[in-house]
């Protein structure tokens, strides 16, 4: 009896010790070395989304970060629409997620403003950008959940250098005899998505989960910054490899079917580009090429969104190219509009996205004279 309860006190002594090395561990990371702490979760039919109702502070870029209860970088809408209201479903990824800014200063917050001044009309952005989202992700979305927000326009923010690679990873769709089809829909089981969600919680809340999980996961793989970087020279390739080749056919049959989809349910489809930042600046591109030792010749770096304006006028999706203005302004010097190091828009990127977008758009909607939300405001200030 003694024995095994001296058994059971040095079991006890040890998980204390270890319980608290454990939080000793976390409350100095969190003073000496905060890390970025995880906002992501997962459901249980496997849509990547932000964790719902979720509030933190990012200390790596000195954000506030608030989510509503469908799990995005924004505040609450219902399901049902307003009739008086003009309201644009928002897809993309982590520009669009745009953590490294705060959200009154973000693209999603900017373009609702910028569209009711010029359409003088309400109109409601819903902001569906969730980090690592490609076409794939963004189509499925719309077709299990977007399409119940019943909106106007479904407007998709591409990130020319890694939408195609993340649709080359097929998370929800397959290639088939030539077709693309979409995978079944498997839901976990509950203790399988109660263990997720725990881990979901410690990466969101423990610095010292974070930093043990991306130090396993980098173990043996190049960065993500150089694995991005190749990419993009493959983009940028006269000659496409066969890979390559593969996702600009992905990306164009899952921007059919978000195409009929629009059909079906009476929306409009719109995409706007977001340049990489070696088309953006010229200085960047040149430094790539000497770095890499590649062959200028051999490289279009406007390859990427030549590709893609042509797949939209193809499926007859409104393209707004944020390339040539991007472009021309960062000749300037000093305008910076992409975060150095990191890549992601500045608040000053996100403005001038914001200022080319709305113009295109606010230009198609009174072109087409078709959204009853606008053109009665308009009639009422014009005084017809």
């Amino acid at each position: 009896m003694n024995k095994k309860y001296g058994v059971a006190v040095v079991a006890v002594t040890l998980l204390t010790a270890f319980g608290v090395a454990v939080v000793l561990c976390e409350l100095l990371l969190r003073f000496l070395y905060p890390q970025t702490l995880g906002v992501w979760g997962q459901t249980r039919d496997g849509l990547i989304l932000l964790r719902p109702t979720f509030d933190v502070y990012l200390e790596k870029f000195g954000t506030h970060v608030q989510t509503n209860s469908h799990g995005f970088r924004d505040g609450e809408h219902d399901l049902g629409k307003s009739d008086s209201k003009l309201r644009i479903l928002l897809l993309g990824d982590s520009f669009m997620e745009a953590l490294q800014v705060e959200f009154a200063d973000a693209f999603p917050s900017l373009l609702e403003g910028q569209l009711h001044t010029l359409l003088g009309c309400q109109v409601e952005v819903i902001n569906a950008g969730v980090s690592g989202w490609g076409t794939d992700d963004e189509v499925t979305y719309l077709i299990r959940k977007g399409r119940e927000f019943h909106p106007d326009i479904v407007l998709f923010a591409a990130t020319i250098h890694n939408d195609i690679s993340d649709n080359l990873e097929g998370r929800y769709h397959t290639i088939d005899h030539g077709e693309l089809i979409a995978k079944p829909v498997h839901e976990l089981s509950w203790v399988a998505f109660a263990a997720m969600e725990a881990r979901s919680y410690l990466a969101s809340h423990s610095h010292l989960y974070q930093i043990a999980y991306q130090s396993w996961k980098s173990v043996g793989r190049p960065s993500a910054g150089h694995r991005l970087e190749s990419h993009v020279v493959e983009l940028m390739k006269n000659d496409q490899s066969d890979e390559i080749t593969r996702g600009w056919w992905i990306t164009e049959k899952l921007l059919e079917k978000a195409g009929r989809l629009a059909k079906a349910d009476g929306f409009n489809l719109a995409m706007f580009i977001i340049p990489t930042i070696y088309a953006a600046d010229s200085g960047l591109y040149s430094e790539l090429v000497s770095t890499q030792q590649l062959i200028p010749s051999e490289l279009n770096r406007d390859k990427p969104v030549e590709t893609l304006m042509a797949i939209l006028e193809r499926e007859g999706i409104w393209a707004i190219n944020l390339l040539p203005e991007v472009r021309a302004r960062s000749e300037t010097p000093g305008r910076q509009f992409y975060i150095q190091g990191d890549g992601h828009f500045n608040e000053e990127g996100h403005e001038l996205a914001v200022s080319i977008v709305s113009r295109a758009l606010a230009g198609k909607i009174r072109e087409l004279g078709t959204f009853n939300q606008c053109s009665q405001n308009e009639m009422v200030a014009t005084g017809k």
